[in-house]
């Protein structure tokens, strides 16, 4: 029994591990998905603030505040993956980011992706878009890019969310602009 348990349970474990790479490549294959990795490259520091929320831990917190906002759980438990990273951009080459910032809004421009915010003022670059289902919909991912001249920010928002959600978060959160979003206008 214990030479079973001995090669068992490792065995098991090891088994699991390609499932969880293999469902980090499907949300990478997930119509909302965007890979920033060429401007972490350029930064090339760490950001200051990182953050990944992937399925498991986003599903942790839709039990955990089902009981006390089922419309923000009902929200969270559509996201795959959630991407936050902040970095200072004192330490890195802003106009460099910029630029490739805007090779990655041509590429989601291509990939029909929707812009919904574009600035470009002083030292603001701002892009936010949002991947919309062929009927708009359903949500698959927000995309938003923003450089200054005191922090790079980038967000990656990987989910099914419809635009009932978004009003719902809106609501919760007094985000009026969310509350009255339309993004099929007709």
């Amino acid at each position: 029994m214990k030479i079973l348990k001995r090669f068992l349970l490792p065995m098991g474990l090891i088994s699991i591990i390609p499932l969880t790479m293999a469902a980090d490549n499907d949300v990478e294959n997930h119509p909302g998905y965007v890979d920033f990795s060429v401007i972490r490259a350029i930064a090339n520091t760490e950001p200051n603030v990182e953050m990944s929320l992937k399925t498991p831990l986003l599903n942790m917190i839709t039990n955990l505040i089902r009981n006390e906002d089922v419309e923000a759980a009902d929200f969270i438990s559509k996201l795959l993956r959630v991407t936050v990273n902040v970095f200072e951009s004192s330490s890195i080459d802003i106009d460099e980011v910029a630029g490739s910032m805007t090779a990655i809004a041509e590429d989601l421009d291509n990939q029909g992706w929707e812009r919904v915010v574009r600035v470009r003022e002083d030292q603001s670059h701002v892009d936010i878009y949002f991947r919309l289902s062929d009927d708009t919909q359903i949500i698959h991912g927000i995309a938003i890019m923003v450089a200054e001249s005191s922090e790079t920010v980038m967000v990656n928002i990987v989910g099914d969310i419809s635009t009932d959600d978004l009003s719902a978060l809106g609501r919760r959160f007094d985000i009026d602009e969310l509350v009255d979003i339309d993004v099929n206008p007709q």
